[in-house]
């Protein structure tokens, strides 16, 4: 799977995401050329459930099963429990990035051959300290989270 993704769809894909729905046109242009082509052939996995989150993974073309794998009774069991398809996101939420813990909280297999866009964290990370309202939104977002939380005691 060999193709080049044009600026304006990468554009696209982010503004779909609500996260990054308050920045300017201009911080969407930077952000979409951090972004870096990765394919998947089906049946691999992109993230595992526990590992450390490292990066988020825009879906251009294919679909990706949301599992978690578990042990009973000796055997490995996995239940799906979503599937994703393109313009969706692993690892982001509508109010940023997906885990408050650091670690991954599903594991993701590629369900058909795939192409997405690869966002690492740290690079991420440098391009919102680069751009304070940037950092701003962010902030923003997580507050919303940590309000809705502290007010969902559950």
């Amino acid at each position: 799977m060999t193709e080049t993704i044009d600026l304006h769809l990468k554009k696209e894909l982010i503004k779909k995401q609500r996260c990054f729905s308050r920045l300017t046109d201009e911080e969407i242009t930077g952000l979409a050329g951090l972004l870096k082509e990765t394919p998947f052939t089906v049946g691999d996995v992109i993230v595992t459930e526990g590992d450390i989150v490292d990066s988020v993974y825009f879906i251009v073309k294919g679909d990706a099963e949301v599992q978690h794998i578990r042990v009973k009774d000796g055997t490995h069991e996995t239940e799906v429990i979503a599937t994703l398809h393109p313009g969706q996101t692993i690892g982001l939420s509508e109010t940023g990035f997906y885990s408050l813990t650091g670690l991954r909280t599903a594991t993701v297999a590629a369900k058909t051959d795939m192409l997405t866009l690869r966002l690492g964290l740290s690079t991420f990370h440098g391009f919102a300290l680069a751009n304070s309202h940037v950092s701003e939104v962010m902030r923003t977002n997580a507050q919303v989270l940590t309000d809705s939380t502290d007010t969902n005691n559950f």
